[in-house]
């Protein structure tokens, strides 16, 4: 009997931890790329840290005993997408876009927030684990239909649909009305 539960997973938070070590160090020509590849490695340590305890926790989901919360906002998103209540001032429809971006991350006109290859190597490693951990479910489908996560996760994309939808539209009322944004 192996004296750790899931030597597999182990190993694999281990080569995860690695390839995001390795990922942030893979080129170093001068002291100062040295300096930024270090930087980039704490930073995806950190993002590894944060992250593993969700990933390596992930089955829960699929057996609906976490369930993701759905903001406010998007939840009245999908109750209403195109209502114009409270909308009369350019303040009332910008305040939406920014709650809204808040719940949703950047628009597709918007930058991305730049990630290092430290985070880009943490998050290749979460998937990792993520991935692992949930491999242990047989029949995970089945298992995601009877405990109602699949249902609940259809719930929560049709509510970021939503928010999509509702996002759009107030940026169309913001270029109507030459608000001065987007």
């Amino acid at each position: 009997m192996p004296l750790l539960p899931f030597p597999g997973l182990v190993r694999l938070v281990l080569l995860g931890a690695g390839l995001a070590g390795l990922g942030a160090c893979a080129s170093a020509p001068a002291l100062q790329t040295v300096e930024l590849n270090r930087a980039q490695a704490d930073q995806g340590g950190a993002t590894f840290r944060q992250g593993v305890g969700m990933a390596a926790t992930a089955p829960l989901d699929d057996l609906n005993l976490r369930r993701q919360e759905v903001p406010e906002i998007l939840i009245s998103a999908r109750r209403a997408p195109y209502a114009t209540d409270g909308l009369r001032r350019c303040r009332a429809v910008m305040a939406g876009i920014a709650a809204l971006d808040d719940a949703l991350g950047p628009d597709v006109d918007q930058p991305e927030p730049e990630t290092g290859t430290g985070d880009q190597a943490a998050n290749m490693a979460l998937d990792m684990v993520r991935d692992t951990a949930t491999d242990f479910i047989p029949l995970r489908s089945w298992v995601r239909r009877l405990s109602g996560a699949a249902a609940h996760d259809r719930e929560v994309q049709a509510a970021i649909r939503a928010g999509l939808v509702r996002r759009g539209f107030l940026k169309g009322i913001v270029l109507e009305r030459d608000c001065g944004g987007t």
